[in-house]
C-alpha cells in the first residue's frame, strides 16, 4: 500500500476535486430484519439510532474528570491511555477499533457520497464486532457527526471515534516544503487543526469548495472523542526539503507544546497540536490526546538492515521531540501506521528476525514501544483480501494482496496479538470498507483514472482491505460454484458439439459457463483487431482450462502490458526486465503467461541480490466463490461440477480498464503510452466456433454490502478478548 506514493498524489487531489459533481449510487444491504448491532435493534431502529424519525435527540452525559475548568474523559498515561469512569476513577485501556474511508462504490472520496444511514448501520455493525472506537481522517460531511451522535444517545454503549486532519497534498507535491510560499502549508495546517475542533463540537460552518466537506456542524459528539491523530503520511523529500530549506526554525514554545531537539518539520507539526489543543482549551474548555501521523518510512528508529535507506529510512519524524506543558492534561500519544509487507526490512532486515521463530511484525513493534516515553497507538494495519497482489510479506499469510477472505481475518488477529503482547496502546485496522477508488502501482498506469470509482478492479489489491465488502450488482449476476441454475433461460454465445459457451457480466467479472467441457478446453478471447495470435482467428486471450491445479489464462504477448510497461514502455530505462528478443512480435502464434510484477530488484544490506518479482496473475485458483457455503473461498476464479464450468475473469485481466465506458487498451506498440479506445464486444471461440459478446455501458454501479468472513474472525476474537478481560 505504500510504494511508489508519491508521484501520485497530485493526480489523486485532482481527480477528488474533478468528481466533485458526480452522482453517486446507493447499494442494497442484506434485508434481515435485524442487523448485527447494540441492542439487538430492528433494522429500521438501527439505522435511525434507535429512535424514530424526527424524534428529539436527548444528549447522554459521559463521565469526565474536572481539573482547573478543563474537562476530560480519556489521557495519556505514561505508555497507557486511560479513560475516566465515575466509581474507579482513571483505568487502563487498549481500545481497538477501525478506520472509516470516505468513499464508496460510485463515489470518490471528496464526494462524500456515504448517507447517514449507511453511517448508522455501519456503527451498529462495528460496534458488534466488538470494536470500541472508529478512527476518520478528514473533516466529514455534517451526516457523519449526527448518525454519531444518534447513534450513541441510544447505544448500550457508547462508538468512540478518533479525528483526524488530512493535508492538501496536492499543494505539498507542488510546494514540497511546509513554509513555502509565505507558509501557505504551514498556516493551512494551523487553520486545519482549529477547524476541527470546531467541527467536533458542533459548532461551525463551512462553505461549499470541491473536494471539501461542508455544510452545517451542530452536533456536539466531543464527548465521544478519544483523541485526535492529526496529519498523514509524511513523504520523506516533503520532510527532508522542509528541514534543509529552514534550518533557523527548529523552535517552538506554544501555550501547550513546546519541542527539544526538534527538526524544523517537527517544530511545524507541534504548531498544528498546539493550535488544536488551545483551541479546544480556551474555547470549550475541553482536552484530548493528541498525536500526528506517522508510518515506518519516517519513525525515529535506525534501520540498517533496510535495503532501501534513501528511501525507506532517509529521515525522521519523533514525536518524542515534541513535550507537553503541564496545562495540558490529557497528554501526547505517538501514532503509526504499520504493515507487515511493507517496506523491505519487514522481510529481510536482520536484526527483526532474530526470534525463533522470526516475526518482523512483532519485532519492529516491541523496537517501537521499547523507544517510546509515551503510549504507542498502531492506528493502521491489515492486509488485503482479493486476487490481486502488490507486494510479497516474509510469510506469505501476510501478503499485500492474493488472499482469501478467511486469510485476511487470520492475519488481522494475528497482528492484533502482537499489538497487544508488545505493549501498544491501542489499534485500528483499516479499513472498515472496501475502496473501488482505490488504486496501487502495479496496475495504475493502466487503468482508467476517471473510471475507478465506477467499477470493481479485482486485481488491484488496495481495494479489498474492507472488513465489509461491496459485491457487485444488486443481486448476484453469477455465483461460482458449479450451479447452472442461474445461467438458465438463456442461450449459449457458443455451441461447438456437445460444448456450449454462456457468458455474462457485471462490474467486477465476465463471467462463463461451460457445459460439456472435458479435461481440457481451450477457450478464446479476440478483444482488439489487428492484432493476436493468428493460430486462433487473432485472439488476444486463452483460457486453458487443464482440472483443477493447472488451469490459467494466457496472452498473446503483443497485447502484454506488463511486458511492455518494463521493456518498451514507461518504466523501459529501469531494467527491471530483460528485452525477450522476438518475444512480442506481432503475430507471433503464441500464448504467453500473464504477470504482475511485485518487486524491483534489491540489493541487501550483506551484498545479497534479490531478482525482480513477479507473480503470474493469470493463473487459476479453483474452489467455490459461493459466500453461502461452508466451502466458501472468496479467491477462487473458477469451479467444475460434473460437465459444469464457471469461471469468473477480470476485467483488467483482459486489459479492459474500464468496463463502465467500454473501453480496452489500445495497440500498445503503436503508442508512447498507454491509451485506451472503445470496445464494442469480445469474441469467444471454442473449437473454432464464435459468438460476440457485448455488454451495455453504465454511469452509477449497483452493489450490494456484505459482511467478509475476516468480519467474523476480528469479532470472534474480540468478543474472547472482551470476556476475559471481565473475568479479571
Amino acid at each position: 500500500m505504500k510504494r511508489w506514493k508519491s508521484k501520485v498524489l497530485l493526480i489523486l487531489a485532482i481527480l477528488l476535486a474533478m468528481f466533485l459533481s458526480a452522482g453517486c449510487t446507493r447499494g442494497k444491504y442484506p434485508g434481515e430484519d435485524k442487523l448485527p448491532g447494540v441492542g439487538g435493534l430492528t433494522k429500521a431502529e438501527e439505522e435511525s439510532g434507535g429512535q424514530e424519525a424526527g424524534d428529539l435527540i436527548e444528549t447522554r452525559s459521559l463521565p469526565a474528570y474536572t481539573e482547573d475548568g478543563i474537562r476530560f474523559s480519556f489521557q495519556a498515561d505514561n505508555k497507557k491511555l486511560q479513560v475516566y469512569t465515575e466509581n474507579a476513577g482513571w483505568q487502563d485501556i487498549m481500545p481497538v477499533g477501525v478506520n472509516v474511508g470516505a468513499g464508496k462504490p460510485g463515489c470518490f472520496p471528496g464526494e462524500f457520497g456515504i448517507t447517514k444511514e449507511e453511517y448508522l448501520r455501519w456503527f451498529g455493525q462495528i460496534q458488534a464486532m466488538h470494536a470500541d472506537v472508529i478512527r476518520v481522517y478528514t473533516i466529514l460531511m455534517p451526516e457523519f457527526y449526527e448518525a454519531l451522535a444518534e447513534y450513541n444517545a441510544t447505544a448500550q454503549k457508547p462508538l468512540y471515534f478518533i479525528q483526524g486532519v488530512y493535508n492538501n497534498e496536492q499543494d505539498m507535491v507542488e510546494l514540497a516544503d511546509a513554509y513555502a510560499q509565505d507558509g501557505k502549508i504551514y498556516n493551512d495546517w494551523l487553520a486545519m487543526c482549529r477547524t476541527i475542533v470546531d467541527i467536533v463540537h458542533g459548532n461551525s460552518t463551512i462553505e461549499q469548495v470541491a473536494g471539501n466537506a461542508y455544510g452545517v456542524y451542530d452536533d456536539d459528539v466531543s464527548q465521544y472523542l478519544l483523541g485526535w491523530i492529526l496529519g498523514i503520511e509524511w513523504q520523506p523529500d516533503f520532510v527532508i526539503n522542509t528541514n534543509e530549506g529552514h534550518p533557523d526554525k527548529t523552535e517552538f514554545d506554544g501555550e501547550y507544546l513546546y519541542v527539544e531537539e526538534a527538526s524544523p518539520f517537527e517544530a511545524f507539526l507541534a504548531a498544528g497540536l498546539d493550535a488544536c489543543i488551545s483551541h479546544e482549551t480556551e474555547q470549550y474548555k475541553m482536552q484530548h490526546p493528541t498525536a500526528f501521523a506517522n508510518w515506518v518510512t519516517t519513525d525515529p528508529l535506525a534501520h540498517p538492515g533496510e535495503p532501501n535507506p534513501e528511501m525507506e529510512d532517509a529521515v525522521s519524524v519523533d514525536a518524542e521531540h515534541v513535550k507537553a506543558k503541564p496545562a495540558f492534561r490529557a497528554g501526547l500519544f505517538a501514532s503509526y501506521h504499520v504493515y507487515p509487507y511493507y517496506p523491505e526490512m519487514m522481510r529481510y532486515a536482520p536484526e527483526l528476525l532474530e526470534d525463533d521463530p522470526p516475526n518482523s511484525y512483532k519485532s519492529y513493534l516491541n523496537k517501537l514501544v521499547d523507544y517510546h516515553t509515551m503510549p504507542v497507538v498502531i492506528s493502521e494495519f491489515g492486509v488485503p483480501s482479493g486476487r490481486g497482489v502488490t507486494h510479497l510479506a516474509r510469510e506469505a499469510a501476510f501478503n499485500q494482496g492474493g488472499l482469501t477472505e478467511e486469510a485476511q481475518g487470520n492475519a488481522l488477529v494475528s497482528m492484533l496479538r502482537d499489538i497487544s503482547d508488545t505493549g501498544c496502546a491501542g489499534a485500528c485496522m483499516f479499513i472498515w470498507q472496501d475502496e473501488w477508488f482505490k488504486r496501487t502501482w502495479n496496475t495504475m498506469d493502466y487503468t482508467d483514472a476517471e473510471s475507478r470509482a465506477y467499477w470493481c478492479d479485482v486485481q488491484t489489491s488496495e481495494q479489498f482491505f474492507g472488513l465489509l465488502s461491496f459485491d457487485p450488482g444488486e443481486e448476484a449476476v453469477c455465483t461460482v460454484d458449479g450451479k447452472a441454475g442461474e445461467w438458465d433461460n438463456m442461450e449459449p454465445l457458443v455451441k461447438s458439439g456437445e460444448k456450449e459457451l454462456y457468458v455474462k457480466s457485471d462490474e467486477a467479472y465476465v463471467y462463463l459457463l461451460l457445459k460439456g467441457g472435458g479435461k481440457q478446453t481451450r477457450i478464446t478471447l479476440d478483444t482488439i483487431p489487428e492484432q493476436g495470435n493468428s493460430q486462433y482467428d487473432g485472439a488476444d486471450f486463452s483460457v486453458e482450462l487443464n482440472g483443477k491445479k493447472n488451469s490459467r489464462v494466457l496472452v498473446d504477448p503483443y497485447y502484454d502490458v506488463n511486458y511492455w510497461l518494463y521493456t518498451t514502455g514507461t518504466y523501459s530505462t529501469s531494467k527491471v526486465l530483460e528485452v525477450q528478443e522476438g518475444y512480442a512480435d506481432k503475430n507471433s502464434s503464441r500464448f504467453e503467461p500473464i504477470n504482475l510484477m511485485l518487486n524491483r530488484p534489491v540489493v541487501l544490506t550483506d551484498g545479497t541480490q534479490v531478482g525482480t518479482e513477479q507473480i503470474e496473475t493469470g493463473k487459476l485458483r479453483h474452489g467455490n466463490a459461493n459466500p453461502q457455503s461452508n466451502k466458501y473461498n472468496s479467491r477462487a476464479d473458477f469451479c467444475i461440477k460434473g460437465d459444469i464450468t464457471e469461471i469468473r475473469l477480470p476485467w483488467l485481466l483482459l486489459n479492459i480498464p474500464a468496463p463502465n465506458r467500454k473501453l480496452r487498451i489500445a495497440d500498445l506498440y503503436a503508442h508512447d503510452e498507454i491509451t485506451f479506445e472503445p470496445i464494442s464486444g469480445i469474441i469467444f471461440a471454442v473449437d473454432g466456433v464464435s459468438g460476440v459478446y457485448s455488454w451495455d455501458e453504465w454511469e452509477l454501479p449497483t452493489y450490494r454490502e456484505r459482511l467478509k468472513q475476516s468480519y467474523y474472525i476480528v469479532q470472534e476474537y474480540l468478543a474472547k478478548q472482551q470476556t476475559a478481560k471481565g473475568g479479571e
